[in-house]
């Protein structure tokens, strides 16, 4: 066990434990070398003072951050052995088995040379934040947790292998020593993925799986590409995914959750055209039998990628008679391929004559993955538009809206207005962040229109909020001023009171675990997910979050991303069918 390392500054100052991975590089924690480039690296009763520099760190920038994870890198190989670690699922719990006993070497104050063990208990049940498990010292134990500790592999005394590395101890009041931290292997290797080439994974052997993970190695690729790359291999999942990470990742979660032999053979080539990875030769040397039954099997026809198509319609009230001017536009891939209206039609026409205008325009976007937008007042914003119908020519029957992604958009953000420079600005922050991340919004807040839009307007990284209840109109209002670019609630009206009917924490709660690491871009797709399964006999119910779920998209650009469709000028005359006779004025674009 010559693996269990002390570190230290190059001034010879005490700054924590690690553990030796491979023959050159050790794990510990972030905050361990904090603001270090260089640290000197001890072996107790093996080697003295190795030169060591800080070769990675992981996200952890202050206490309580994630990732608080560094690797180093020795400046010559080792002849030591390095660890060896435990199977995944080591630590949980099983039937007539207790809580497992384990242990890690620290470097305390007073124990700094050798080091001195504590014994720690835990389980895979006693997760924290997804990212830590809760560890504990028996009090009949002599040594404690304390300072010196952080990054000491922790292992089991009876196997030797390593379960993960301690980062953090309750160092004050009754608890001081008894309760802390550690990283599980899981989670380190969320973090560093290299550590799976380590790992006793049964899915792949040792050998070819490092030479798939170096493979793709530094390729970066967007949450929604990664998954829709395994959605085409597995069109038939219908389980949720993941978020993906990496390309790596979305390869280890086929090989560990999904099911079949031929698993890799039908997400690699899906992977490495996504991320343009030559995968043949890696099939070719080590899955010949299968590679070679594939390459020469019939090639099923594949259809070519297809573009983004909207179906935006545009409703503007009119100041005289109370009527609505309804229009519609296509568009295909960013250009407009058929337009009509606008049409003068009263409220209670709205639905009947969008859905004979959808149904003249969705022969354009047959063969096409398409969304419909309604860019709308505030005032219609509430519609229950997933719910109205597609009448499709032709079908037998209509099928509801709710069917495509469906999205609400604000009028005004079509004009240049402040209040769209600052959508643009706040979709920028939520785009490069890369996670929706709404902001709860209960239903019962004293706030009128000058507070709530002070507080959105402090707060320029807010940019996403999800509504208990159909939003107070002054709440609609101050966000659509301060240009939040997304918002959801649920169509409901709470009521006077105390609200105790309206059970805003339950759908806040389930509707933001349902979006909150989503990439923003594919947020019009989860939400249509979410309304369909909230119809399943087998998967909704009556409080699934998908009911009467309204979503708000709109990132105010002179592009296709967001939304699907683009801003464009037309000309004078209409070039499709309103159903009127009347010539359109404007075209009814979005951007």
């Amino acid at each position: 066990m010559h693996w269990r390392a002390r570190i230290g500054t190059v001034d010879g100052v005490p700054a924590g434990a690690g553990v030796l991975v491979d023959r050159a590089r050790l794990i510990t924690c972030a905050h361990v070398v904090d603001g270090l480039g260089e640290v000197v690296v001890t072996l107790p009763g093996v080697a003295e003072a190795l030169p060591a520099t800080v070769a990675w760190t992981g996200d952890w920038r202050c206490q309580g951050d994630r990732g608080d994870l560094a690797v180093l890198e020795l400046g010559e190989p080792l002849a030591v052995p390095p660890c060896a670690f435990a199977p995944l699922d080591v630590l949980r719990p099983r039937e007539g088995r207790g809580t497992a006993e384990l242990r890690a070497l620290g470097f305390p104050f007073g124990h700094e040379k050798d080091g001195t063990h504590v014994t720690l208990r835990t389980s895979a049940d006693r997760l924290l934040g997804q990212e830590w498990l809760e560890i504990d010292v028996e009090q009949a134990h002599l040594q404690r947790l304390g300072e010196g500790f952080s990054g000491a592999a922790v292992y089991d005394p009876g196997t030797n292998l390593v379960v993960g590395i301690v980062t953090d101890a309750v160092l004050s009041g009754d608890q001081e020593g008894y309760i802390g931290r550690m990283l599980p292997l899981d989670t380190i290797r969320g973090h560093w993925e290299d550590l799976d080439d380590f790992l006793p994974l049964d899915w792949l052997p040792d050998a070819p799986r490092r030479e798939l993970r170096a493979l793709f190695d530094g390729v970066r690729l967007d949450p929604g590409t990664l998954e829709l790359a395994v959605r085409r291999a597995f069109p038939t999942f219908r389980r949720p995914l993941p978020a993906f990470r990496t390309a790596w990742h979305a390869i280890r979660y086929a090989g560990e959750e999904l099911t079949g032999e031929d698993r890799l053979l039908r997400l690699l080539p899906e992977l490495g055209a996504a991320a343009s990875v030559t995968v043949d030769p890696w099939l070719r040397r080590w899955m010949p039998d299968r590679y070679d039954d594939l390459a020469h099997a019939p090639a099923a026809p594949r259809p070519p990628s297809r573009p983004t198509g909207s179906v935006v319609f545009r409703a503007q009230s009119m100041t005289r008679g109370g009527g609505i001017d309804l229009s519609v536009s296509t568009v295909i891939d960013g250009v407009p391929v058929g337009r009509a209206g606008p049409v003068r039609v009263r409220r209670q026409q709205l639905r009947a004559r969008a859905e004979a205008l959808l149904a003249e325009q969705i022969g354009s976007v047959h063969g096409f993955d398409w969304m419909l937008e309604f860019v709308v007042p505030e005032g219609l914003m509430s519609e229950p538009f997933e719910e109205w119908q597609i009448r499709e020519p032709g079908a037998a029957r209509p099928r509801p809206m709710r069917t495509v992604p469906v999205v609400v958009r604000h009028l005004d953000r079509l004009e240049p207005l402040l209040a769209s420079y600052l959508a643009v600005r706040r979709w920028a922050t939520v785009r490069a962040r890369g996670r929706t991340r709404p902001e709860r919004v209960e239903c019962g807040l004293p706030y009128g229109y000058e507070e709530f839009h002070d507080w959105l307007d402090a707060d320029e990284q807010l940019c996403a909020l999800a509504y208990a209840a159909t939003p107070d109109p002054n709440w609609l209002s101050a966000a659509l001023d301060t240009g939040v670019p997304i918002m959801l609630w649920r169509r409901h009206d709470c009521g006077a009171g105390n609200h105790a009917h309206c059970a805003p924490e339950k759908f806040l709660d389930r509707i933001t675990d349902a979006v909150a690491d989503l990439d923003p871009a594919r947020l019009p797709f989860e939400v249509m997910r979410l309304r369909k399964e909230a119809r399943s006999p087998d998967k909704g119910d009556a409080e699934h979050c998908g009911h009467r779920l309204t979503l708000f998209w709109d990132g105010a650009e002179s592009k296709p991303d967001p939304p699907l469709s683009a801003v464009h000028k037309a000309g004078t005359s209409d070039s499709g069918s309103g159903g009127s006779g009347t010539e359109s004025t404007e075209s009814t674009g979005s951007g």
